[in-house]
């Protein structure tokens, strides 16, 4: 058998095992399989580029095909892939995100690493709730208020650490705050000792994913998040003006 058959074959086996679960980690399933945790690993980085798979914490479970019907019907998740060039990206020493909006949740679709290691992707196809996230908070603030009032309405306010906005009336507030300063930054509101900073990439004047920096404290002090935010902001730009 060729590598790319057992590729192949490996890919398949994974999907089948999780059509059987609600999600499995990625010990489970490479014990289940009988795939080593790397080939595991490798296999299903794939399948969450692909959109067949996605993560949510230490879980992998199958991408359910009304979502590929989403990210085909609304403009809000398109484009999936968005170019981004080394140029803008040598501007920031941290990790790199590109997030999309799945209902009341940010998609993590894109990653890039500020090192070479592997490590970096284990978030691609992260799901969070909108509340949790810079880059989910940086597309609703500027989305229309029907459609940010919806997202609201069905959220459930999650409370990740003592920090986070569990309030609707509080977590309005900030979209606002975020809408007038045009950044939106989780401070530890979803992990302790983790800052996010974020801003919306948008075309034709539509919010359609939202362009992130994540790191520690010391990565993204508190006395350059404006500075900081003013280069993301301008990067955003460039995106939009060159690809869209």
């Amino acid at each position: 058998m060729t590598d790319s058959s057992s590729t192949l074959r490996n890919g398949l086996r994974i999907l089948d095992l999780l059509e059987k679960t609600s999600g499995l980690s990625l010990t489970d399933i490479s014990k289940q399989l009988g795939i080593n945790k790397s080939t595991a690993y490798r296999l299903l980085a794939t399948l969450i580029e692909e959109h067949r798979v996605k993560k949510i914490q230490l879980r992998y479970s199958l991408v359910h095909a009304d979502f590929h019907s989403r990210l085909e019907q609304s403009s809000s998740l398109n484009p999936i892939s968005i170019p981004v060039s080394n140029k803008i990206l040598d501007k920031f020493d941290t990790t790199a995100f590109i997030g999309i909006l799945d209902k009341s949740n940010v998609v993590i679709t894109q990653v890039f690493p500020k090192d070479s290691g592997f490590s970096e992707f284990r978030v691609l196809g992260n799901v969070t709730p909108v509340h949790l996230s810079a880059l989910g908070k940086a597309i609703v603030a500027f989305l229309p208020k029907d459609s940010q009032h919806k997202i609201l309405n069905d959220l459930s306010f999650t409370v990740g650490t003592k920090y986070t906005l569990d309030d609707q009336n509080i977590f309005q507030r900030n979209l606002d705050v975020i809408k007038n300063t045009g950044f939106a930054l989780d401070d530890e509101e979803s992990s302790l000792g983790i800052r996010c900073l974020a801003v919306p990439i948008f075309r034709n004047d539509q919010v359609i994913a939202s362009f992130g920096l994540s790191g520690t404290f010391q990565s993204l002090p508190r006395t350059k998040l404006q500075k900081i935010a003013k280069q993301l902001a301008r990067s955003s730009q460039e995106i939009t003006n060159e690809f869209f």
